[in-house]
């Protein structure tokens, strides 16, 4: 007989405190350690992702003059970032809405980007605003997230169900999205994306618990699964989401700048209920049995594939995951008035003053080889294939971030602040002709 529980079942048992909540994370280093778990171990798995996730917009309207000064706004930036008005047009009212594209760049500083601006709005700083009405009227003024009375993010295709490792066959150096340095030619270096066992899709691979109108985390704020996502596919799923930005905390949020301009990080978890066997026996709860392609950075054909415990290894977790700073060297450091760490970090998180904020550290590895005094410690491993060795060069997804916001959606499920409720519908997957080709021609 299959085994079951209802999701009210489980509802009951948070509110007694009988229940079992336990992340991802947790089940995979319980297996490691010979551990296992069965049915009735667990009621609830938090999952989590962290990564660069490009299919991201926000959606916002404010006041940007008193009632009857213009008819309409015909333009605006923030920030310097153009932005998309309309549809509404608000006549006279002094109003605007607007969408901005999360990777979308200042036109004053090509490493800001709207990634940078949406986690500064979180963190309540003043942002400029210049616009042009229809007439003509050109407007400026300074505004913080108190101002705007409507801002959520929305998420076109996040939460990939599992991404790519890159390598670069060529003779040149690359740049790419996937690169902060030019990747190196001759197959002498890989880059990857995505967190493994810890994705929410990568443990409910066909929609059987996660679906339309399930609660999600989204960088800290609690949003929604609105349907399957632009280039979603069946070996490749991943979502349309949507949650406010009034309630984002900045630690899980930010700008990301590439070799080829800025993109935006993103953090997405959910709650699985184990509400039967089948649900249970899709956590794949080791990172050896999620796959992961290797793929040639320029035009995404896959040479290879390896899987997810080759990229995330080591038995003490949030070591290897953590990318950490030794003060002492870095003082001792000739270069440190021109660091090259600090030059080229991505998420500008590195100071050879100040050390290393945590608040924005990627732990994406960067330092680690542009550090040219061997004050940054940490180890990105190197995969073998075909019998050679090749360094790590960079992480674009961030598995310490993604423990923390299960933890976090773990404490919150437990205090009964997070909503469990079962999906109203489950999300239909429009293959398109190109989607054919996905698993050798793949756009982030």
């Amino acid at each position: 007989m299959a085994k079951e529980r209802t999701l009210e079942e489980i509802k009951s048992k948070l509110k007694d405190g009988s229940a079992v909540v336990l992340t991802a994370q947790e089940l995979c280093q319980m297996t490691q350690k010979g551990k296992k778990v069965k049915f009735k171990d667990v009621d609830v798995v938090t999952t989590a992702t962290k990564g660069l996730m490009s299919g991201t917009s926000a959606i916002m309207a404010f006041r940007v003059s008193p009632p009857g000064k213009f008819k309409r706004v015909k333009s605006l930036s923030m920030n310097d970032i153009p932005c998309y008005v309309g549809p509404a047009p608000n006549e006279t009212l002094g109003m605007v809405d607007l969408i901005i594209y999360a990777t979308d760049k200042s036109v004053s500083n090509p490493r800001y980007g709207a990634g940078h601006l949406l986690r500064e709005l979180v963190e309540g700083k003043p942002i400029k605003v210049k616009a042009t009405s229809i007439e003509g009227i050109k407007i400026e003024k300074t505004i913080t997230i108190e101002d705007i009375y409507f801002a959520k993010m929305m998420g076109i295709r996040h939460c990939f169900r599992n991404y790519n490792s890159f390598v670069n066959p060529s003779d040149k150096p690359v740049k790419s999205i996937f690169t902060v340095l030019p990747l190196q030619p001759h197959t002498s270096e890989i880059t990857f994306c995505g967190c493994g066992v810890l994705n929410p899709l990568e443990n409910d691979p066909h929609f059987d618990i996660i679906g339309v109108g399930t609660p999600l985390l989204i960088n800290g704020a609690i949003g929604y699964v609105i349907g399957s996502g632009t280039r979603s596919s069946h070996p490749r799923p991943n979502l349309m989401t949507m949650a406010p930005l009034f309630d984002m905390k900045p630690e899980f949020m930010g700008g990301f700048v590439t070799s080829e301009g800025p993109e935006v990080i993103v953090s997405i978890g959910t709650a699985i209920p184990i509400i039967n066997e089948k649900i249970f026996n899709n956590l794949k709860i080791l990172d050896s049995r999620v796959p992961l392609n290797v793929v040639d950075i320029v035009g995404r054909k896959v040479l290879t594939s390896i899987d997810y415990g080759k990229v995330w290894h080591g038995p003490n977790y949030d070591h290897t995951f953590l990318v950490k700073i030794n003060r002492q060297k870095c003082k001792e450091c000739p270069l440190r008035s021109e660091c090259p760490a600090e030059k080229y970090c991505p998420t500008d998180a590195f100071s050879s003053i100040h050390g290393i904020d945590r608040s924005r550290c990627f732990n994406c590895g960067t330092c680690i080889y542009t550090c040219t005094h061997g004050a940054v410690e940490g180890n990105l491993g190197e995969v073998e294939i075909q019998g050679k060795k090749i360094p790590i060069k960079l992480r674009e997804s961030d598995r310490s971030g993604a423990i923390k916001l299960m933890n976090l959606l773990k404490k919150k499920v437990l205090n009964l602040e997070f909503p469990l409720a079962l999906p109203v519908a489950k999300p239909k997957i429009y293959v398109e002709k190109i989607e054919n080709k996905r698993e050798s021609v793949d756009e982030k």
